[in-house]
């Protein structure tokens, strides 16, 4: 189910003691706040507002602290004279991953600009992120701001407490998929559980046998062609049941598989699975790409839909076109229609062994894509983000020898340069619809450095 961004409102004012607020001010003020309250729940977002003018630390204990760990985002209203100390003991109990906006009241009797400047100078030299806003609440331009910022930070606190399973090791001395746990928990607050690959095996074996029947049944049914040897196809729907299975089992929220060199060869490759497993909201990257799954799943909750995982196969310098594919791992619903995916047997020469794979053949549908991949510099994470159009290209365009595999073409507007240079990784993750200015609101919750590209 949908969860909306919770935004805080509460109004601070100048002390009634200090200096009584004439009633037109007060209304002035109230009436702000309801008008910001209704045009933000326009906006996809819940929004909780305290009613009352905040004006001292009594007010705060009864009204404030109740919502405070409740909320992904905390708008300060600039009323008459506040005290910024105030501000600062509220701050002082909000995580560091809700975002502050000081949001300044354009009325020539509240003269709100004053204080706010004085808040804003304050919090710079603090240290205390935060926006400064001076609008109408009926800006829209103001509005789009407020809702990708706790957006954000929505994707940031759900992210924080999640539960990472790597079945599998390193694959291929990958360096730029490793991570160091203590550090992903610091920085994004996921937990990584290391589970033995073999537990899905064991588990694939032990799956009832008219499960799979169905299952195979209800793919041929929503698909296009299957043409892939019966045994490799019951393997593989067993490993998509066993994924599940473990999932709940250690109560996961995302995974990583190594799956080639190990699983692949030997049993079956995990395409099937992921690719089912991605169409059905549960992020599994391959090659136990830890930070390959992370920000995957970041995609994934930034756009409610599936994210992609690929290789950079190639780059057409002169129309500026980038081409992903990965085994056969993509997720279907980057197909124009499911009839258009077809599932074939995995080549053989990519793994020795008896295990091949059901990968899934298409190539992914047009439209606007966000492209993203977490690395490091100098073992500081950074995220590349860039945007691009993917689009439609003949047959004759998929990778020779790599037809069977999923490809998506995308089309760049950007420095190619620049972005090869920003490229950390031979894998790229990608969701549909432009969520640029999200993500690089989530590197300022998390204290990460955004690369747009």
């Amino acid at each position: 189910m949908h969860q909306k961004p919770k935004v805080g409102i509460i109004v601070l004012t100048c002390p009634q003691e200090i200096s009584p607020i004439p009633q037109q001010a007060v209304e002035i003020m109230q009436d702000y706040a309801q008008r910001a309250k209704a045009n933000l729940s326009q906006n996809d977002l819940e929004v909780i507002r305290v009613k009352e003018l905040i004006d001292n630390a009594d007010i705060v204990s009864e009204k404030v602290n109740p919502i405070i760990d409740q909320i992904d985002c905390m708008i300060f209203l600039i009323g008459s004279w506040p005290s910024p100390a105030l501000a600062i003991d509220i701050l002082d109990k909000i995580n560091k991953r809700v975002p502050i906006i000081l949001w300044a009241i354009p009325s020539a009797m509240i003269a709100s600009l004053v204080p706010t400047c004085q808040f804003h100078g304050a919090f710079d030299d603090m240290g205390i992120p935060h926006e400064f806003l001076y609008s109408e609440p009926e800006d829209s331009a103001f509005l789009d701001q407020i809702k990708k910022l706790a957006q954000a930070a929505h994707v940031a606190n759900q992210l924080h407490g999640m539960n990472m399973g790597l079945f599998g090791g390193r694959y291929m001395h990958m360096y730029t998929g490793t991570a160091d746990p203590i550090q992903v928990k610091q920085v994004f607050g996921v937990e990584i559980t290391h589970i033995n690959e073999s537990c899905l095996v064991d588990a694939a074996k032990n799956i009832d046998q008219s499960d799979v029947d169905t299952f195979s049944e209800q793919i041929r049914s929503k698909y296009g062609k299957v043409n892939v040897p019966s045994e490799v196809e019951q393997r593989s729907v067993r490993l998509y049941f066993a994924m599940k299975k473990l999932k709940q089992k250690h109560k996961l929220d995302f995974a990583g598989v190594k799956c080639m060199l190990e699983v692949h060869g030997s049993y079956c490759s995990h395409c099937l699975s992921v690719s089912q497993n991605l169409d059905q909201g549960f992020v599994v990257a391959c090659e136990a790409d830890i930070n390959g799954a992370i920000t995957m799943q970041i995609l994934k909750m930034t756009a409610g839909s599936a994210p992609g995982f690929g290789d950079i196969f190639d780059f057409n310098m002169s129309e500026n076109l980038l081409k992903l594919c990965n085994c056969g791992a993509f997720a279907t619903e980057f197909a124009a229609d499911p009839k258009d995916v077809t599932f074939n047997e995995q080549y053989s020469h990519l793994c020795p062994g008896p295990g091949t794979g059901m990968v899934t053949s298409y190539v992914c549908k047009p439209g606007m894509v966000t492209i993203a991949r977490l690395g490091r510099i100098k073992k500081e994470y950074v995220m590349q983000i860039s945007r691009g159009k993917s689009v439609n290209m003949p047959e004759n365009t998929l990778t020779p020898g790599w037809e069977k595999v999923p490809h998506i073409f995308i089309q760049k507007d950007s420095d190619p340069q620049v972005f090869f240079q920003n490229c950390r990784s031979n894998h790229l993750h990608w969701v549909y619809g432009d969520h640029v200015d999200t993500l690089v609101n989530i590197c300022k919750i998390l204290g990460i450095k955004s690369l747009v590209c």
